[in-house]
């Protein structure tokens, strides 16, 4: 499947998904609802002009990633994350803790910085 057309049944996946959200706490379902649309939306705009094939590769897979993790938590917002810091002295090995916390990012949170 072509990349462009990856990303429309992905963006129409999410939106059909915003159509029959139910939020655990029904009165909170027409918030929810709107908040998947316009993050989408937001998301998709911002990267509508991307030419990387790994950079796209890697937008198509955090969506798939926050659908994924939406349904199975019942949340459509983004998860917290608590990264693992090592103690490593102050003078050494910087490089090696920046690379590590870097590696250790899930991928769903990419879109939030």
């Amino acid at each position: 499947m072509s990349s462009s057309r990856e990303v429309l049944s992905l963006y129409r996946r999410i939106l059909s998904l915003a159509r029959v959200w139910r939020a655990t706490v029904e009165s909170d379902s027409v918030i929810e609802r709107k908040y998947i649309k316009e993050e989408a939306r937001r998301l998709f705009h911002k990267n509508k002009y991307l030419q990387d094939p790994l950079e796209i590769r890697g937008c198509i897979e955090e969506a798939k990633s926050r659908i994924d993790l939406a349904l199975h938590y019942n949340n459509p917002y983004p998860r917290l994350v608590n990264f693992p810091q090592t103690f490593v002295p102050a003078s050494k090995h910087k490089r090696a803790q920046k690379r590590q916390t870097n590696q250790s990012k899930p991928i769903y949170i990419n879109s939030q910085e």
